[in-house]
């Protein structure tokens, strides 16, 4: 390699190439830039010292003739010999290995373009970090972006609570609750929520989207989305919030079908209180286009609207035949009636209608409309209510009897027997027969054996005790004023009632008949209270002129002793029922059945001591 170095003088410089910039080696030598392996462009190049300033030799001259205590003097000698052997070296190295002429470089710029793309990739690098930390940051950040609004209300750079805060400031909740009224033809309304058609967010939806918008998973789009906030405010409602069209077609078709139902052809109805004829006009024939009431629905909750008033019907209306009608309902009033039965046929009331009036409101009147048309009402006097209600509306008559202290198969015999008549039904004419509706006394039959009368002696016999239920009817039936066919008094006067006013019964007889002579059927209601060991027997019926019994006994004595004409062997009674009107007047006086009570035997005995100081064997 050839090196060059600074002479202290002035120095002659061999013809080199032209470089741009030669590159110095920490030894103030310039390093070689060719190698022997560059082949025929290869040239050893002088290596110049770093603080020399290498000029042309006539400017040299320059600088002796104008001296500058910054500039070396070249015309003095220094180290000569130091110089020259230098410069001999030199000379030898340039001598072993003869310089080739050097072709033109090209400027060098490589390093400027790699400082340049280092420079740009350091600062892509840090644009990047920028980016993916402001979007870090916007991601989760706890508040809304700075300029978000939710249908109006302006909530950016809230935090949830906040948000909520303004949004019931706002009024939100009144917005909310308020549903959409849609009002059809006929009187037919239904509603449609406001929230549930999303026309307007839930107050906590509310504020979950204007939170979201900005605050996905993806940071890059929280960031774009921050910074055109920024710039320009957004509303969410506007951005997400869409109307549920199945929500809107349900409630439509909801709406209209309740429509159609209440509109459905019935006819006409006839208001005899009121003495109207009504109807709805087109029944049965009108018909609402669901798409254009579910558009009209749709515009009513973008408008906020709170009522939509939708009276549009597709079809064309025909009248009814009022001369059908006016036959159907033209009639003279008849009362209701009973059949043999009591069964009610209702009244008929009379009617009548001008036709041409009826045809001139049907015509005046909106689709879906109700035509109350005026009738001239004749009503009957007998209605089939009335008559319905006379039906055992009155307690005839009622007696109570006690059977306490009586044994467990007396008492159980009572009960069978009060169960068996209890509910019975007579039309006017029957003829109750006791021992027919209780029928034999058997054990099959669920009697028992308990003490009862016969020929004047006690005696245990199945079924003993049914008397005092035959005896008890008995009462009823004379307080009913129901007429006595068949009665027996008992041999011995009975505890549980007084005399004349019991009747005894055997199988298959003596019998206790009654018969129903009143105008109306009567019912009877027989039912027995553990509590206080009681017998109640009731006849109910129709009693319209109020009329009431009362009853009174005549007693006389009976001496049947021919032997001891003075012995008292019993009584003979009489019963009479006093029959008075609803004014306490009496009208009717009846005498029941005549019988003789006998003493027993003891008391007789008892008498005949007494009287005759002897006893009967």
């Amino acid at each position: 390699m050839i090196r060059k170095k600074k002479k202290s003088g002035g120095y002659t410089e061999p013809e080199y190439p032209e470089q741009d910039e030669p590159i110095w080696d920490n030894d103030g030598y310039e390093d070689e830039l060719f190698s022997e392996a560059d082949g025929e462009n290869y040239q050893e190049e002088p290596i110049y010292p770093q603080d020399e300033y290498y000029e042309p030799e006539e400017e040299y001259s320059q600088w002796e003739e104008e001296p500058n205590d910054k500039c070396y003097q070249y015309d003095e000698p220094v180290n000569d010999k130091k110089v020259k052997g230098k410069k001999e070296k030199k000379v030898k190295q340039k001598k072993e290995k003869p310089q080739k002429e050097k072709p033109e470089k090209p400027k060098r710029s490589f390093r400027k373009f790699k400082i340049g793309l280092i420079t740009t990739m350091v600062v892509l690098l840090l644009i990047c970090a920028g980016i993916v930390a402001g979007g870090y940051y916007v991601t989760v950040s706890d508040v809304n972006l700075p300029k978000v609004y939710v249908d109006g209300v302006f909530v950016g750079g809230m935090t949830k609570e906040e948000t909520v805060k303004a949004l019931e400031n706002s009024g939100w909740d009144d917005r909310t609750d308020i549903a959409l009224r849609v009002k059809l033809p006929a009187g037919v309304s239904f509603k449609l929520d406001r929230c549930e058609a999303s026309a307007i967010y839930t107050k906590e939806a509310a504020v979950k989207m204007a939170y979201r918008y900005g605050h996905s998973d993806n940071i890059f789009e929280n960031l774009l989305r921050y910074l055109e906030n920024f710039l320009v405010p957004v509303d969410v409602s506007e951005d997400y919030l869409r109307l549920d069209e199945n929500y809107i077609k349900e409630k439509t078709e909801a709406g209209i079908e309740k429509f159609q139902k209440k509109t459905e052809n019935l006819g006409y109805t006839v208001d005899k209180e009121e003495g109207k004829l009504s109807m709805v006009k087109g029944a049965g024939e009108m018909t609402i286009n669901a798409d254009a009431l579910a558009q009209q629905i749709t515009q009513a909750l973008i408008n906020e609207d709170k009522v939509l008033v939708y009276d549009h019907i597709d079809n064309n209306l025909e009248p009814p035949d009022f001369d059908a009608i006016h036959e159907e309902l033209s009639f003279a009033p008849q009362d209701a009636t009973y059949d043999e039965q009591f069964n009610v046929t209702d009244e008929v009331v009379g009617c009548d209608f001008n036709v041409e009036d009826a045809k001139a409101m049907w015509g005046a009147a909106e689709p879906a409309e109700r035509i109350e048309i005026p009738l001239n009402m004749q009503f009957p006097e007998v209605t089939g209510d009335y008559l319905r209600s006379l039906i055992y509306r009155d307690k005839l008559g009622a007696m109570t009897t006690y059977y306490d202290g009586s044994p467990d198969a007396r008492i159980n015999n009572i009960k069978l027997a009060t169960e068996k008549i209890d509910g019975l039904i007579m039309m006017p004419g029957d003829v109750f027969s006791y021992n027919e509706t209780v029928g034999k006394r058997t054990e099959e039959a669920g009697f028992q054996a308990a003490g009862a009368y016969a020929d004047g002696e006690v005696v245990q016999e199945v079924g003993g005790g049914i008397c005092q239920v035959s005896s008890t009817l008995y009462c009823a039936a004379m307080y009913a004023q129901l007429e006595t066919v068949s009665r027996t008094n008992h041999y011995f006067k009975v505890g549980y009632l007084d005399y004349g006013l019991d009747a005894t019964v055997s199988w298959p007889k003596p019998d206790f008949k009654f018969a129903n002579n009143r105008d109306y059927p009567i019912k009877i209601h027989a039912y027995c209270n553990d509590e206080d060991s009681s017998l109640t027997i009731e006849v109910w019926g129709t009693n319209l002129d109020g009329s009431y019994v009362e009853i009174t006994h005549n007693q006389l004595v009976v001496r049947g002793m021919a032997e001891y004409p003075e012995v008292v062997t019993g009584y003979g009674v009489t019963a009479t029922r006093h029959v008075y009107d609803s004014e306490g007047n009496e009208i009717q006086t009846i005498k029941e059945p005549y019988g003789i009570y006998n003493h027993h035997k003891e008391y007789i005995d008892q008498q005949i001591s007494n009287i005759y100081g002897e006893t009967e064997e």
